[in-house]
Formats: structure tokens, sequence, C-alpha cells
């Protein structure tokens, strides 16, 4: 028996809704725009888990780490373009670069932790961290029942403390961790990978081999801190490709586990120190509200301790406006390339050619400068007719002999007394080359 064409429709749709909605997890949260709980996209990448409405997708998860990847070319490309103009200022910033930036997010990150116990780009995507369950391990020797009640007992208080609003915020210890493996970790990683390249030759020798790898010295006869150094940098070259390989393999198998749930750390760095991240309710935009209305204004007693809060407060200020900015400079970039690939610049480049652009002022002969004659082929110098035509600065012809020895004479136009000089001078020429 068929069922009826309607009904069909509706069938069909059904077998769509789920290729849309894998489709909508891949979809990053509009910029700027805070995601309340039960916002779609959390929705959709929680079906298959409604307990854990707070757990966030692997997909979110990386994208929050590749937009923290990216910030430090993003911010290398524009320092390097505006210290071309201003090298005076920003080339120290170039050459230092990656000490620079170090420093610059670690006072960012520090600041969105202690604020809204998150990382920059973690409270972008409507991220945060908590502090994992501390797990009681059960002892399996000399079971009885007062061990067993002990147990039970101590594993019903820790979830009860884990339970409790506010226990699992980070502390200053956890913040301190977690500024190691935000800050520090990536720059020694990137000084490693700099350093690997320089002693393995960089693309050219992993291209074409080792003919553009450096030459190992011979060593015969030198000091023995002078091999023992050479040992360690043979050693490093060799060994540090493995090693790198186990860091991206472990990241790997993280996110693999994750994403089957088999471990709630999307990375080895948070399983290290015992943070997770989740996902911000409608309390804890409350609570960032709530603290932001109600904080209390720093009392100054002097005038240098106002200035100092006054100058705090604005840091404060444009670490949070952060979140603002950069979805506004995402847009704005996103709007240049559109505009410089779209028909609308081309009318526009094009129609500043054809426009008629309008002749200068003509310079009016001073009161005290000689006399223009009354026919415009004879010269105010000579009073003849002009021959060899030479134009000065000011616009105005005259024989070239003439106009030459008044302006290293004098230096001047002899008509509107501007001064020139004869690098000034201009041959002109007729219709018949002369």
């Amino acid at each position: 028996m068929h069922a009826p064409n309607g009904r069909r429709k509706h069938v069909r749709s059904l077998r769509l809704f789920p290729f849309l909605l894998s489709a909508l997890e891949h979809i990053s949260p509009p910029f700027g725009i805070k995601k309340r709980p039960t916002a779609t996209m959390e929705f959709m990448s929680n079906l298959g888990g409604g307990s854990q409405a707070d757990r966030p997708s692997l997909f979110e998860l990386i994208a929050q780490d590749k937009m923290r990847e990216m910030l430090e070319p993003a911010l290398r490309y524009v320092i390097a373009v505006y210290a071309q103009r201003y090298p005076r200022y920003l080339i120290w910033i170039v050459n230092r670069y990656e000490e620079f930036y170090a420093i610059l997010m670690f006072f960012i990150e520090r600041h969105y932790l202690r604020e809204y116990g998150a990382s920059f780009a973690e409270n972008f995507y409507g991220l945060k961290r908590v502090r994992a369950p501390r797990v009681v391990k059960q002892s399996k020797v000399n079971i009885d029942d007062d061990s067993v009640a002990t147990t039970a007992a101590a594993a019903a208080a820790a979830a009860a403390t884990s339970s409790m609003p506010g226990s699992n915020k980070l502390r200053e210890r956890d913040i301190r961790k977690s500024l190691l493996f935000l800050i520090g970790l990536p720059y020694v990683k990137c000084k490693l990978d700099e350093y690997y390249e320089k002693i393995s030759g960089g693309e050219a020798a992993r291209l074409f081999g080792d003919e553009f790898a450096q030459e190992e010295e011979d060593l015969t006869g030198q000091p023995f801190t002078v091999r023992s150094k050479a040992m360690a940098i043979k050693i490093f070259k060799k060994g540090y490709p493995y090693v790198n390989a186990l860091y991206q393999l472990s990241i790997l198998a993280h996110y693999i586990g994750y994403l089957y749930n088999k471990t709630p750390f999307y990375s080895p760095w948070l399983r290290l120190i015992g943070i997770e991240v989740k996902r911000m309710s409608a309390t804890d935009y409350r609570e960032i509200q709530q603290k932001a209305k109600h904080a209390p204004r720093p009392q100054a007693n002097s005038l240098i301790e106002s200035i100092q809060n006054n100058v705090l407060g604005l840091l404060s200020g444009s670490l949070d406006f952060l979140k603002v900015l950069l979805p506004m400079s995402i847009f704005f970039f996103k709007f240049l390339e559109w505009w410089y690939q779209s028909d609308y610049y081309r009318k526009a480049s094009t129609a500043g050619d054809t426009a008629e652009v309008p002749p200068p002022e003509r310079v009016k002969p001073h009161p005290e400068g000689l006399p223009l004659p009354r026919a415009a082929n004879i010269c105010p110098i000579c009073l003849k007719t002009i021959t060899n035509p030479t134009a000065l600065s000011s616009g105005y012809v005259y024989c070239y002999p003439c106009a030459y020895k008044q302006v290293e004479d004098h230096g001047r136009c002899p008509v509107t007394l501007m001064r020139c000089g004869t690098d000034d001078l201009r041959k002109l020429y007729n219709d018949a080359g002369m």
C-alpha cells in the first residue's frame, strides 16, 4: 500500500534531517554574538547526549584552537607592514616578535582567565575552563564494611563538593598552569622549530636532500665542551622529528578519544593540569554581568593612586573590547576583499581615469616684475621674438639664453619673482619640432 504524496514528502524530509544536522554542526557561531544554552548549534551538536549539554563538540574546540594559532601570523603581518613605514619605532618588535607576542598574550590570557575563567579564544566561542572532578580510587586490599562505608562517604563528599556552585572554578594556581601551557609551551615549541630548521637546512634540505644541510666539521683535537655541544646538536637533529611526531600523535589521540566520549580532555595538557573545557551557561553570563555591574570602585587616597586606577581600568576595558574588535576587523577585511573583487571597484577606478583634471591656477605677474609684452611670442626679457622657447616653473615662456642668464643671476622668474633654479628650465616644442 503506497503512502500519499504529502506523507512521502514528509518522510523524505525526515531522512534528510540528520544530514542537515551534521552540516549545521560545522558552522561556526556568529562573531560577537553570545550563545544561549538552548542555541541551535549547541542543540544540534548534542543530540546524542542530552545529559552533557555543557560538553562542547570537538569542532568548536578545534575552531578556537585554530583561531588562537591564526592570531600570531595575522598580527605579525600587520606589524611587518607598518614597520616598513615606521622602522624607527617598530623594527625592534619585528626582530623580537616571538617574545613580544608572548608577553602581549600573557597579559591578555591572564585577564580573560581571571575575569571569565577561559582563554581569549575560548571565551570568544562561549567556552569556559573548570577544574576536573577528583576521582576517589577505592582500595582493593582488606575490604570490609567499614572501609567500604568510608570510601563511599568520601566519594559522596567529593561529589557533593564538586556539585556545589563555584567549586569547580579556576584557582590562582590553575590560572598559572593554564598560562604555562597557553603561552610557555607554544613559545618553546616555536623556538625549537626555528632551531631545527636552522641546523637541518630548512625546506631545501627536505626537498633536495642533504646537499643544503650544514656540513659536519671535523672536531678531532677540539676541547671536550666543543665536542659535547656538537654531539648534543647531532642528537637533537636526529631525535627532534620523533619527539615532534609523538607530540602531534598525543594531540590526535586525545581528539579521537574526546570525539568518541572516551575522555573529557581534548588535549593532553588539559589532562596534565586537570582542567576541562565546558560551554558557558546562562548562569555564567548572568554572573559575569552581575560582577561587572556591582564591581567595587577602588578608592584613591592620592592623585597618583587615582591616575593608576584610571589607567588600570582603561587597560581592562581595552582587553575586554578585543572581543568586539576581532569580529569588527574580520568583517572589515572581508568587506575590503569583496570590494576590491567587485564590479563597483572596477567602475570607480576606471571612472577616475576618464575624469578631466583641471589646469593649475595661473600665477599672476608681480607688480615689481617685468611687464608682459602684448604679443604672446615676444620674450619679456629681450622684447624680441622668442627663439628656443623655454618655460620656468611659473609657467611663463622666454628665450632659453635669456631665461638661463636671468635664473642664474637672480634665481627668480623675472615676471612673477617666483624662486626657481636652472633645474626648473623646461624646453618647449612646437608642431614643427622646434
